[in-house]
C-alpha cells in the first residue's frame, strides 16, 4: 500500500455497489481516504471494516438516499466532510439507479423521473457541491458513462441519463480548463455485477470480468498520475 503523509481524500457514491466497492478498496490500497456515500448502512459499516483492515487511512461514511436529497443537504453535507478530512482529491460518481430492459412507451413516468433524479440530477447537484473542494486540491471528477447503453433500443432512463454524463463531463472539462482539475467521462466496459445481470438474463456471469478490474484503472487514474483512461 502506497502511504501518504496528508491522504488524498476520495468521495465515492454508490459505494456498497459492485463497481463502487471495488473502487473503495482499490483507492484504500493506495493509501487514500475513501469517503463512501450510499443508502445502505450496515453495507457501509462492513466496508469501512474491510478498508481499515487494509491499514489505509480511517474512512468516513455517510449513509444517504441520493433520491430524496436537494442542493441545501449536499452543500452540507460536502461542507461537513471538508471540515473532517480538508479538501477532496477526487469524486466518482458511482451510484446508479437501473430497474431492467423496458420500451420507452412502457417506463412508468414516476419511474423514468427518479431515474433521471438518481443517475443525473444529483450527480449534478453533488458535482458543483463539491468543486470548490476540487478545484483547490487540483482534484479530478469521475462520470460514469456506457457505451453499450447510450441511445441503443430498451436502455430508456438509464441509457438516455448516460449520454447526458457524458456531455456534462465534456462541459465542464472545456470550463475547467488549465485550472488542473479534471473533469472525466470513463467507460468502465462490461463488469460482473447485479446491475449488469439484471440486463444480461442469460449471461454466464462468469465470462466477464469482475469490477475489480475498472476500480483498478479508475484508481490509477486518480491516484496514480493525471494521464486519461
Amino acid at each position: 500500500m502506497t502511504e501518504h503523509a496528508n491522504p488524498p481524500n476520495i468521495l465515492i457514491t454508490g459505494a456498497t455497489g459492485g463497481l463502487g466497492k471495488a473502487l473503495a478498496l482499490a483507492c484504500a490500497e493506495r493509501g487514500a481516504r475513501v469517503i463512501l456515500l450510499d443508502r445502505n448502512k450496515r453495507l457501509l459499516e462492513r466496508l469501512c471494516d474491510q478498508v481499515e483492515s487494509l491499514g489505509a487511512p480511517a474512512p468516513g461514511y455517510a449513509d444517504l438516499d441520493l433520491s430524496e436529497v436537494g442542493p441545501e443537504q449536499l452543500t452540507e453535507l460536502v461542507g461537513g466532510l471538508a471540515d473532517a478530512y480538508g479538501p477532496l482529491t477526487g469524486l466518482v460518481h458511482a451510484a446508479v439507479r437501473f430497474d431492467g430492459l423496458r420500451p420507452l412507451d412502457q417506463i412508468p413516468p414516476e419511474d423514468w423521473l427518479m431515474d433521471l433524479q438518481v443517475n443525473l440530477n444529483v450527480v449534478w447537484l453533488l458535482t458543483c457541491a463539491c468543486l470548490p473542494s476540487l478545484k483547490a486540491a487540483q482534484g479530478a471528477v469521475v462520470f460514469l458513462v456506457d457505451g453499450d447503453a447510450e441511445g441503443k433500443a430498451y436502455w430508456g432512463s438509464y441509457g438516455a441519463s448516460k449520454a447526458a454524463l457524458g456531455s456534462l463531463a465534456a462541459t465542464l472539462s472545456e470550463e475547467l480548463g488549465q485550472s488542473g482539475c479534471r473533469s472525466l467521462a470513463i467507460d468502465p466496459g462490461p463488469m460482473r455485477t447485479d446491475l449488469r445481470a439484471t440486463a444480461y438474463l442469460g449471461e454466464n456471469p462468469g465470462s466477464i470480468p469482475p469490477p475489480s478490474e475498472a476500480a483498478e484503472r479508475i484508481a490509477k487514474v486518480l491516484l496514480d498520475d493525471s494521464s486519461s483512461p
